[in-house]
Protein backbone atom coordinates (compact mmCIF):
# COMPACT_ATOMS: atom_id res chain seq x y z
CA UNK A 1 0.00 0.00 0.00
CA UNK A 2 2.70 2.24 0.77
CA UNK A 3 4.69 1.65 -2.55
CA UNK A 4 0.92 2.65 -4.31
CA UNK A 5 1.23 6.12 -2.65
CA UNK A 6 4.64 6.58 -2.96
CA UNK A 7 4.06 5.93 -7.33
CA UNK A 8 0.65 8.42 -6.86
CA UNK A 9 2.60 11.34 -4.92
CA UNK A 10 5.49 10.95 -7.92
CA UNK A 11 3.14 11.22 -10.25
CA UNK A 12 1.76 14.35 -9.13
CA UNK A 13 4.86 15.76 -8.39
CA UNK A 14 5.77 15.38 -12.31
CA UNK A 15 2.45 16.92 -13.05
CA UNK A 16 2.98 19.70 -11.02
CA UNK A 17 6.44 20.27 -12.33
CA UNK A 18 5.25 19.96 -15.74
CA UNK A 19 2.38 22.94 -14.90
CA UNK A 20 5.42 25.45 -13.58
CA UNK A 21 7.78 24.72 -15.93
CA UNK A 22 5.09 25.39 -18.72
CA UNK A 23 3.92 29.07 -16.89
CA UNK A 24 7.44 30.08 -16.90
CA UNK A 25 8.53 28.61 -20.44
CA UNK A 26 5.40 30.59 -21.88
CA UNK A 27 5.85 33.56 -19.95
CA UNK A 28 9.41 33.44 -21.66
CA UNK A 29 8.17 32.79 -25.09
CA UNK A 30 5.23 35.60 -25.08
CA UNK A 31 8.04 38.06 -23.37
CA UNK A 32 10.87 37.39 -26.74
CA UNK A 33 7.67 37.91 -28.86
CA UNK A 34 6.88 41.23 -27.52
CA UNK A 35 10.20 42.22 -27.19
CA UNK A 36 10.93 41.61 -30.65
CA UNK A 37 7.82 42.85 -32.02
CA UNK A 38 8.96 46.59 -31.51
CA UNK A 39 11.40 45.21 -34.36
CA UNK A 40 9.29 42.93 -36.82
CA UNK A 41 6.01 41.59 -36.33
CA UNK A 42 6.91 38.87 -39.03
CA UNK A 43 10.40 38.22 -36.55
CA UNK A 44 8.22 37.89 -33.65
CA UNK A 45 5.97 35.29 -34.97
CA UNK A 46 8.83 33.53 -36.48
CA UNK A 47 10.50 33.62 -32.80
CA UNK A 48 7.73 33.14 -30.77
CA UNK A 49 5.83 30.04 -32.48
CA UNK A 50 8.84 27.60 -32.46
CA UNK A 51 10.13 28.70 -28.73
CA UNK A 52 5.89 28.15 -27.64
CA UNK A 53 5.56 24.81 -29.29
CA UNK A 54 9.49 23.71 -27.94
CA UNK A 55 8.65 24.35 -24.55
CA UNK A 56 6.20 21.49 -24.06
CA UNK A 57 8.98 19.15 -24.89
CA UNK A 58 12.03 21.03 -22.56
CA UNK A 59 9.32 21.23 -19.68
CA UNK A 60 7.75 17.80 -19.83
CA UNK A 61 12.11 16.58 -20.12
CA UNK A 62 12.61 19.12 -17.20
CA UNK A 63 9.71 17.85 -14.87
CA UNK A 64 10.45 14.07 -15.73
CA UNK A 65 14.45 15.43 -14.59
CA UNK A 66 13.03 16.27 -11.69
CA UNK A 67 11.09 13.45 -10.64
CA UNK A 68 14.39 11.45 -11.77
CA UNK A 69 16.41 13.18 -9.44
CA UNK A 70 14.28 13.00 -6.53
CA UNK A 71 16.63 11.03 -3.50
CA UNK A 72 13.24 8.73 -2.24
CA UNK A 73 12.88 7.00 -5.74
CA UNK A 74 16.69 6.20 -6.08
CA UNK A 75 18.91 4.28 -5.09
CA UNK A 76 21.74 6.12 -2.85
CA UNK A 77 24.72 5.62 -5.21
CA UNK A 78 22.74 6.09 -8.41
CA UNK A 79 21.52 9.41 -6.80
CA UNK A 80 23.41 11.74 -9.01
CA UNK A 81 23.06 11.83 -12.54
CA UNK A 82 26.54 11.73 -14.70
CA UNK A 83 26.53 14.33 -17.71
CA UNK A 84 26.85 11.70 -20.40
CA UNK A 85 23.10 10.07 -19.03
CA UNK A 86 21.53 13.97 -18.79
CA UNK A 87 23.03 14.48 -22.58
CA UNK A 88 21.42 11.23 -23.60
CA UNK A 89 18.42 12.06 -22.16
CA UNK A 90 17.73 15.43 -23.38
CA UNK A 91 18.83 14.45 -27.15
CA UNK A 92 16.78 11.31 -27.47
CA UNK A 93 14.18 12.86 -28.89
CA UNK A 94 15.94 14.85 -31.24
CA UNK A 95 18.09 11.83 -32.29
CA UNK A 96 15.44 9.97 -33.08
CA UNK A 97 13.59 13.14 -34.76
CA UNK A 98 16.92 12.20 -37.33
CA UNK A 99 16.57 9.15 -38.04
CA UNK A 100 12.94 9.18 -38.90
CA UNK A 101 13.63 12.39 -41.17
CA UNK A 102 16.32 10.58 -43.39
Amino acid sequence: MGDTMGNHSNTVRVIIAYLVFMIVGQAVAVGIGLLLDSVSKTAALATFIPIYYAMYWVAWRLALLLADRTPELQPKAAAAGTPIKLAAWFLAPALLAYELAE
